[in-house]
């Protein structure tokens, strides 16, 4: 008896469920058009981190030369202009390291050296910096430098003006559509947005494990784009 009960609300719950489906795939009939946007537009957000390490027989030692040089590169940031607030350091990471080699047994516990490093990243507002604090990096000694990356303060804005020409494109596609067919179209009455190039943009350039920078960096052009699915009924 429970087991019929059981088999009776599972076809009910299969039941729904199917009709649920069925009513998100279901859409209206009419001309279903897509349109796509996107603009071009200047990052004015560029974010990467440039880790200092440094190696010595004590955590003490090895701290303090990259104290050292995590000061160098915050004066020299500071002499240039770049906000404190535009830099987060994280805290220091400490790694013992092992001689592998060692052929005492003893020795296989004790650490041969020990590694300290920290993280800085950099969130500029001005370009101008990068190349510089990148030199500056380099002529430390780094240890890594993070892919660059490039965003948008104003996402939203770009989005918005890139949906707006997703959408004049779907209206330029329907129009064209229904001249050709010979028929005039009613009003919208579906809408289906893709925000895929949204909220932001990022790219990436590889400066990682540079060794020098003989060149001007330059961020270029980057782009927004929007998509949208429109269906128009049909005037009979």
């Amino acid at each position: 008896m429970i087991n019929s009960r059981i088999f009776a609300f599972t076809i009910i719950l299969f039941s729904f469920t199917n009709l649920a489906v069925c009513a998100e795939e279901i859409k209206p009939p009419g001309v279903e058009v897509t349109g796509k946007g996107a603009i071009l537009i200047d990052p004015d957000i560029f974010t990467f981190s440039i880790t200092l390490a440094d190696r010595a027989m004590t955590a003490e030692q090895a701290k303090k030369v990259v104290d050292e040089k995590t000061n160098e590169l915050l004066s020299s940031a500071k002499e240039m202009g770049v906000e404190e607030s535009a830099i987060e350091t994280t805290q220091m990471n400490i790694r013992p390291i092992f001689d592998n080699k060692s052929k005492s047994a003893q020795d296989l516990y004790q650490p041969s050296l020990i590694e300290v490093s920290r993280q800085l990243t950099f969130i500029l507002s001005d370009f101008e910096h990068y190349d510089p604090l990148l030199d500056q990096a380099i002529r430390l000694g780094v240890k890594h430098i993070s892919q660059l990356q490039y965003e948008t303060s104003k996402a939203d804005e770009y989005y918005r003006q890139a949906l707006n020409v997703a959408i004049k494109d779907a209206e330029a596609k329907a129009k064209q559509i229904a001249s050709r067919l010979n028929f005039s179209l009613g009003a919208v009455t579906h809408m289906s947005e893709f925000p895929h190039g949204a909220p932001r943009v990022l790219m990436a350039d590889s400066s990682e494990n540079a060794k020098s920078i003989s060149f001007r960096s330059n961020p270029g052009k980057r782009e927004i784009s929007a998509q949208i699915t429109l269906i128009y009924s049909i005037n009979h």
